[in-house]
């Protein structure tokens, strides 16, 4: 086989390699800037939801929390959050923060500028028709991008639009069909000091997804941190700590 073909082949490989690490990998920073740990917010940890609000798991998940003293963050999506307006207002009210996950959930890379902006604009107002606020930080309301997929062009956006973009260093794959209790937990327990979790009160599939592995997850995660001395706190917390 052509020598040259096979460089060409292998320098194409590697550019592909590149761009879908910086491209999806959560803590990557070469894209551009993202909130995905605070290793100085000594025995924090920062649990956050994605894809809610969830008419059913999303209040089990608010009753384990206040159990533990625990606050967490939500990322949101808007048409979710046309449906459960009033949810939104008992997770802000219990002291939780809140973000923007998205109207419909795209991937986001593959959007115009305008459509990204189109997209965080009809989130935003679901849920400032519920009289609540995004949560800020960094100067910027909080927005985690679907799957965590992002580009330069992706971010600028964001952050013209007045978004500071959250992602995560701990992922627990709870969406997974073969993910239980004890595979959630397990990933979870991985965490450190200033670490971001990410598991999910909802799916951008189905209003109502059956997420009751992770509010056991929660609990288990919960229980053994706390035990541990460490406390549970808002993205913005973490990132002020």
């Amino acid at each position: 086989m052509n020598k040259r073909f096979l460089a060409g082949a292998g320098a194409a490989a590697g550019a592909i390699g590149f761009a879908i690490y910086n491209g999806q990998y959560p803590t990557a920073q070469l894209y551009g800037a993202t909130i995905c740990r605070n290793p100085g917010a000594g025995r924090r940890i920062a649990l956050t939801y994605d894809d809610g609000p969830n008419p059913t798991y999303t209040p089990r998940l608010m009753e384990v929390l206040d159990r533990h003293n625990a606050k967490a963050t939500f990322f949101t999506i808007g048409r979710w959050a046309e449906r459960e307006p009033g949810l939104l207002r008992e997770l802000t009210a219990a002291g939780h923060a809140l973000g923007n996950h998205t109207h419909t959930h795209p991937t986001m890379p593959l959007c115009s500028a305008a459509r990204v902006s189109d997209e965080l604009r009809r989130c935003r107002a679901a849920v400032e028709a519920a009289g609540i606020e995004f949560s800020r930080a960094e100067g910027g309301m909080l927005m985690r991008p679907p799957y965590g997929r992002r580009r330069p062009g992706t971010l600028r956006t964001m952050r013209a639009d007045g978004y500071v973009p959250v992602t995560w260093s701990i992922t627990c794959y709870d969406w997974r069909r073969t993910a239980t209790e004890a595979k959630i937990a397990e990933r979870g327990e991985r965490a450190a000091e200033g670490d971001i979790i990410l598991l999910h009160d909802g799916s951008n599939l189905v209003p109502a997804a059956d997420r009751g592995n992770s509010v056991a997850a929660t609990q288990e995660l919960l229980g053994r941190f706390g035990a541990e001395g460490y406390e549970f706190v808002t993205v913005p917390e973490l990132v002020a700590a």
